[in-house]
């Protein structure tokens, strides 16, 4: 989290933004030794990875989806798993892979609004004069 300076003659890694102020605070807080101090996670709070961003996050139920897919490809294993799931469970399984498409649909929907929606290229030409008999 390194700001470009001026030319100064000062490295850009000599300054620090906000984010770095507030990363170097949280470890100088951290207790190694405090053992509930290792499952506090608040010190992680100032990073952001690729799962915080809508944009860029993977959907979580196409993944549940993939996930079935490749069990069912072993039998066994997807068997033993889902042999204690209920008829109810299955059902609301399946409603989350119907779901898992949806939300793959609605964000290639999103991505190409974004680009400014669909561009047809119009590979005809329209006649202009019509001759009906």
């Amino acid at each position: 989290a390194v700001v470009s300076t001026q030319s100064t003659g000062e490295s850009d890694d000599d300054e620090w933004d906000d984010e770095g102020d507030e990363y170097v605070s949280k470890l100088e807080q951290f207790d190694p030794s405090d053992v509930n101090g290792l499952f506090d996670l608040d010190h992680l709070e100032c990073f952001d990875t690729v799962l915080d961003d809508e944009d860029t996050a993977p959907c979580e139920f196409a993944t549940f989806k993939r996930l079935l897919e490749f069990l069912s490809q072993n039998k066994g294993s997807h068997e033993v798993l889902l042999k204690s799931v209920d008829e109810q469970v299955r059902k609301d399984m399946a409603g989350l892979v119907e779901y898992a498409d949806k939300e793959a649909a609605r964000r290639q929907s999103e991505r190409i609004e974004n680009q400014g929606g669909y561009n047809f290229q119009n590979s005809f030409t329209v006649p202009t004069q019509f001759n009906f008999g």
